[in-house]
């Protein structure tokens, strides 16, 4: 082959060469792009999260006030109780003698990630992080689920009632005794969740997000005061937001 011939293959094969690093290149940067989207789509379902959190928090007090009052109801030695208030709002069926947030928990945005080219970019200290607080936001998902079940075993107290024999006082009990364990445990998690949210490699925007909208928050505790009354807990903002601005 003359040295001529050579110099055109080589030219060549340094062309195709050329061509496949440049594609590989906008491939990479198509992938980081995606990437950073992908991780905006993470933050929006975390604030959610966190805001639930902190709306867990807000009426605490109130759902306690209340499973004490149904309690004392339940365990009423005269042998009967009159109805509970309904604190359940507008209601299609029965009056709900407690109420608490039912919120959806979204973990959409990370599910769909998972095992892409994109999510393999997010640096690992980050995806980690991610994989954690998504964990715990499935988590509360599930068992947010499992408290609104138990609420329909609280009918009983929504009627007054009277001759309620042992067995009927017994469940109440047992079902009243698991919605306040399903209370602490949403309370205990919502810390951890906003904790891990503010503490978010990289996650300054989250909690400007938050220091920002101070107001927007307060207003809402307003709205929840209008629903639970004035058991809320006014101090979560507050506390909400000195966790924004020291993370």
């Amino acid at each position: 082959m003359s040295r001529e011939r050579l110099i055109e293959l080589g030219v060549v094969v340094f062309g195709v060469m050329i061509a496949l690093g440049l594609d590989n290149l906008v491939q990479e940067v198509r992938l980081r792009g995606d990437a950073r989207e992908l991780e905006k789509a993470f933050r929006a379902d975390i604030i959610e999260a966190v805001s639930n959190s902190w709306e867990r928090q807000l009426v605490d007090p109130c759902q306690r006030q209340t499973l004490a009052s149904l309690t004392e109801r339940a365990n009423s030695s005269e042998g009967g109780w009159e109805a509970a208030p309904d604190v359940g709002g507008l209601s299609l069926t029965l009056p709900a003698p407690y109420r608490t947030p039912t919120r959806l928990w979204t973990t959409a945005s990370f599910d769909r990630a998972l095992g892409t080219e994109a999510f393999k970019r997010i640096p690992l200290e980050r995806a980690d992080a991610y994989a954690v607080l998504f964990a715990q936001i499935a988590t509360r998902r599930e068992e947010n689920a499992a408290e609104f079940q138990a609420l329909s075993s609280l009918a009983p107290l929504a009627f007054t009632q009277t001759g309620v024999d042992a067995e009927v006082r017994a469940g109440l009990l047992q079902s009243l005794s698991e919605i306040d364990r399903q209370r602490g445990l949403a309370v205990l998690v919502s810390e951890q969740l906003i904790a891990h949210a503010f503490s978010l490699p990289g996650g300054d925007d989250i909690r400007a997000e938050f220091l920002r909208n101070r107001s927007a928050f307060e207003a809402e505790a307003d709205q929840r005061g209008a629903i639970y009354g004035e058991c809320i807990d006014r101090g979560a903002t507050e506390r909400l937001m000195r966790l924004a601005a020291a993370s």
